[in-house]
């Protein structure tokens, strides 16, 4: 085998394991292959300066849905403004969040700050 092929296939099988969500002796066992062979390989292609996934954090990997309270007894609308109409309303990959003209500015920041952190 060709050391560009080699380096492709090992590549492949690195970030293969990188994005499995196991750590790398969990995808080196379920896949016969030597952790030290695993990391050997991990070790040259970084040395030929290859950009090599970071192994997974799993727990980064888990998402958790949290009820953020907007207000504390019930909200305070001015007159006019209707509670049920957002001012602010982002749609992606069937999440809807909803941003409404009296959420306070700790509420805005902590949401853009969540979306940025997804994105």
């Amino acid at each position: 085998m060709s050391t560009t092929l080699n380096d492709s296939f090992w590549l492949e099988r690195i970030t293969q394991c990188r994005s499995s969500g196991l750590t790398d002796r969990q995808w080196c066992m379920e896949n016969g292959i030597p952790v030290s062979t695993f990391y050997y390989h991990v070790r040259a292609l970084r040395n030929k300066a290859c950009e090599i996934p970071e192994t997974a954090d799993i727990s980064r990997q888990k998402q958790e849905v949290v009820q953020i309270p907007l207000w504390e007894e019930g909200p305070q609308v001015p007159d006019g403004i209707s509670v049920h109409s957002p001012s602010i309303c982002l749609q992606m990959q069937g999440i809807r969040v909803e941003i409404h003209e009296h959420a306070g500015a700790d509420v805005i920041r902590n949401t853009l700050l969540a979306l940025h952190q997804l994105c």
